[in-house]
This record gives structure tokens, C-alpha cells and sequence, in this order.
């Protein structure tokens, strides 16, 4: 499929421009499709960017990849980005890299069609996200009655049984480690107590403290001087991604956890973001937030049926992977819970 007329596009191998780093930002607000991110994470230090741009020469999509092998891994994540351009960028990778028989999108808004290669979808997720009204005041009245009423009755019994209760942000370099310590730390004794494995591993941890540094934003609900709740998240452009919300069990009778989140919202809005991002894992809360769901897909595409069929032992470690996850949570959920001692 070729570009709209007057379209064109460029290529540059591993030496990135700094005006194409800057307009990842800016066209897709997206963390997860940044320079930082795609270095930290997922380990791509030298990726290749193909820039589609318009009659104006300015960049409508940058579609950042890498080739493994046979395979070729489009590096944007999060993001909508239109089925012409999918198609395109399908075929332009099978056309320069004659030895890929495979192209994988992680986490695409939307599905692939029309694609004209056999494909496969091997995995959902979705971004669970409020849009942002103009003032704390709408999106109040926004919430359901139910959920205005606890909020304030929670933050109504908090400050009255607690004479030093305070909420702070803070933001990139003026972030303390211990704060982001503290946050996942009480993350993982919460998966504890629901006999879960916490993906935050001192890895993943040291990552997210170096990303704060380029877009970290950080929540805490004090008492008397000590991080009861809290929440890590990240901005790009106007919009903000929720990584990290967990609490102190102790304080559990008192919804700190939501009445932090709460907070952190209000505060986006005060700032002028457009939407929050609570991402995926389809918790009640996100909904009784005003959250609303994009589906998230992950797919691959073959240049013929017959690498399609080559990759079927693959697709089945996925299936089965994806059931062993399934049958975990439900185990944990319905049986383990049932069995915990009575505090």
C-alpha cells in the first residue's frame, strides 16, 4: 500500500536525530513509546526509525523498530496508529529486510486489518483511562453518588483522627528514591498477603527510579511523617500513566490508597492534563474513577503461511502460558484467599 500523495518517508539506522526523539513525544504522548523507554526497558539501544511525513515535511508517525534474526519488533507501544500505515510499514520491512519472515506490534489501540499477510493475535490487554474535565469540581460531579459519599467520608475520618495528614507530589529530579522504594515496597507486601508474585524485582525497580528522573511523577499520603499511600506515575505531553498505586495495610479501614489516587487525579486536572492513564489490569476502582477502556493488541505478521506455520510451536507457548497465567489468578483469587487466617 503506498503513502497518501505528496507523502514521504526517511530512514535513519541507529543514529536518532534529536528533533525525531522530541516528536516521538509529541506525536504520541506516550511513555512507553520514548527513547528512555525503549532503552531501559527494553533493552534497544540502537533501534531503527522509519518517518512518515506529510506534504509539509512534518512527521505524522515515527516507527521505531528492531530486527532480532528473522524478526522485526515495532518498538511503539500504546499508541494509534492507522491501518495504512501498519500495511505500509509491513511492506516496507519485508521489502528491505529480504530474511524477516516475521513482524511483531506490541500493544497497538486497535486491531489489524486488512493487512494483506497472514497474521496472528496472540495476546489482549487494555488501557483503562479518564478523560480529564477542566476543574476538579466537574469531574466531582462526575463520580458516581456512591463513590462521592466514601471519598468523602474516608478523607472526613482520615483528617480526624489524624492531625498531620499531607499530600505531596513531586517531580523528575526532585523525586526521592526512598519515596519510590517505599511505594513499591508496600506493592509487593500487599501481592504477598494475596500469595501473588510482585513483578517489581529490584530490576524493574532500578528502572523505574531512572525513568522517573525523565518523567517520573510521584504521590504520597503522610501521617505524621510516614508514606502511607502512594502512587508513581509518568508524564508525557498532557497525559499521564499510572505504574505504580499501593497503600500500608494498617491503614486499610481508611481508604488511603483511593484517597491518594483521588488526589493525584485532581492534581492532573489542576494541571491541566487531558487524560489519566490507569493503563491495564481491569480493577472495579479504575472504573468508579470514570475510567474508560481501549483495547491494547498484540499481533504478528508473516510474510506467508508458511512462516506462519513454522511459528505454531511458538503460538502454543503462548496459549499455554497465557492459560497456567489464568488458572494462577483464579487459584489465588477463589482458593488461597479462602484459606488465609483471620487477622
Amino acid at each position: 500500500m503506498p503513502l497518501p500523495y505528496g507523502f514521504q518517508c526517511s530512514v535513519y539506522d541507529g543514529d536518532i536525530p534529536p528533533v525525531i526523539v522530541s516528536s516521538l513525544e509529541r506525536i504520541y504522548q506516550s511513555p512507553f513509546t520514548t527513547m528512555p523507554y525503549f532503552e531501559l526497558f527494553r533493552h534497544a539501544h540502537h533501534p531503527t526509525a522509519l518517518v512518515i511525513s506529510n506534504e509539509a515535511a512534518n512527521p505524522v508517525h515515527i516507527l521505531m523498530y528492531t530486527v532480532t534474526g528473522r524478526e522485526v519488533t515495532l518498538l511503539n507501544e500504546l499508541v494509534t496508529i492507522e491501518q495504512q500505515y501498519l500495511t505500509y510499514f509491513g511492506e516496507f520491512i519485508f521489502s528491505r529486510y529480504p530474511c524477516v519472515t516475521t513482524v511483531n506490534f506490541n500493544c497497538i489501540q486497535g486491531r489489524l486489518d486488512h493487512v494483506p499477510y497472514p497474521q496472528y493475535q496472540w495476546k489482549h490487554s487494555q488501557d483503562i483511562a479518564i478523560s480529564l474535565p477542566s476543574s476538579p469540581e466537574a469531574y466531582n460531579g462526575q463520580l458516581g453518588i456512591r463513590t462521592r459519599k466514601h471519598l468523602k467520608y474516608y478523607i472526613n475520618r482520615l483528617h480526624k483522627e489524624f492531625t498531620n495528614v499531607v499530600f505531596s507530589i513531586s517531580t523528575t529530579d526532585s523525586i526521592e528514591h526512598s519515596a519510590i522504594g517505599t511505594i513499591i515496597e508496600m506493592n509487593r507486601q500487599r501481592m504477598k498477603s494475596k500469595y501473588i508474585r510482585s513483578g517489581y524485582t529490584a530490576e524493574f525497580e532500578g528502572n523505574i527510579r531512572a525513568f522517573c528522573h525523565h518523567y517520573g511523577l510521584v504521590s504520597t499520603l503522610s501521617i505524621q511523617g510516614k508514606v502511607v499511600a502512594g502512587t508513581i506515575s509518568y508524564l508525557v505531553g498532557d497525559h499521564q500513566y499510572l505504574e505504580v498505586i499501593s497503600h500500608d495495610p494498617a491503614f486499610n479501614r481508611f481508604n488511603v490508597g483511593q484517597i491518594c489516587l483521588y488526589h493525584t487525579i485532581n492534581h492532573a486536572i489542576e494541571t491541566g492534563r487531558a487524560a489519566f492513564h490507569m493503563l491495564w489490569g481491569e480493577n472495579e476502582y479504575k472504573y468508579r474513577f470514570r475510567g474508560v477502556k481501549t483495547e491494547l493488541f498484540f499481533s504478528s505478521v508473516y510474510r506467508s503461511n508458511f512462516y506462519k506455520l513454522l511459528r505454531f510451536p511458538r503460538r502454543l507457548a503462548h496459549y499455554f502460558s497465557y492459560l497456567v497465567n489464568q488458572a494462577h489468578y483464579l487459584t489465588t483469587k477463589y482458593i488461597l484467599n479462602l484459606r488465609k487466617p483471620a487477622l
